[in-house]
């Protein structure tokens, strides 16, 4: 499968053809090879997601899956940039389309897990968030954004449970989170604890935070 979770840039293209030495034309003349068009505009699409541009991300992944709509990489792309645009009825079909591609990735179950708590699906968050760790195992980040990694999968879950009322489950998520959290589900104000030791396990990250909140 070709494709990549790592951008691929046009200044790395460039490094690599120069130290492969196999880019010499005609009179010694540097002759580039061909950009992959598809990684190229996925690439350009994430400059503009990280530059917080995601009506023009969404312009240059939508641009990709024209280009070659067998791949997840711009449909996952799509999903992030409608997502933090706050048009999640269009986010998620696209990150379906993402896992339809690559089911075995655990990219868009995350970028889903975020998108189902934001619109309050606790449920189906939790559920996003768990496919996502299964495959991404606990030292997973999302290359694209560093803020979706397992811990901040894992507070989805807390907060999930926590909405729904399911204080065990969301207990059972902070005591791998924090083991040493001394709580007491005895106490009569375990509720309050619990909500308490939440907020103190920080923040989720600061793009996380824009689309959450």
């Amino acid at each position: 499968m070709r494709e990549t979770y790592i951008v691929r840039s046009c200044i790395l293209l460039i490094l690599l053809a120069i130290v492969s030495g196999c880019v010499n034309g005609p009179n010694d003349e540097i002759t580039l090879p061909p950009a992959d068009e598809y990684d190229t505009a996925v690439a350009v699409g994430w400059l503009g997601f990280n530059a917080g541009s995601y009506d023009d991300a969404a312009l240059t992944f939508g641009k990709a899956v024209e280009i070659d709509p067998t791949l997840s990489q711009a449909y996952l792309g799509l999903g992030w940039s409608y997502a933090m645009l706050d048009q999640t009825a269009l986010a998620l079909p696209n990150l379906d389309l993402a896992i339809a591609r690559d089911s075995e990735s655990p990219d868009g179950y995350a970028a889903k897990a975020f998108v189902h708590l934001a619109r309050g699906e606790y449920e189906a968050a939790i559920e996003a968030a768990r496919q996502a760790i299964d495959f991404g195992g606990e030292d997973y980040v999302f290359s694209q954004i560093p803020d979706v990694q397992t811990r901040n999968l894992r507070l989805v879950m807390v907060e999930s449970h926590h909405a729904l009322g399911q204080y065990s489950d969301a207990q059972a998520q902070v005591d791998t989170l924090n083991p040493d959290n001394n709580l007491d589900e005895d106490s009569r104000t375990y509720k309050q604890d619990l909500l308490l030791e939440i907020e103190d396990l920080g923040s989720v990250g600061l793009v996380l935070e824009e689309l959450i909140n």
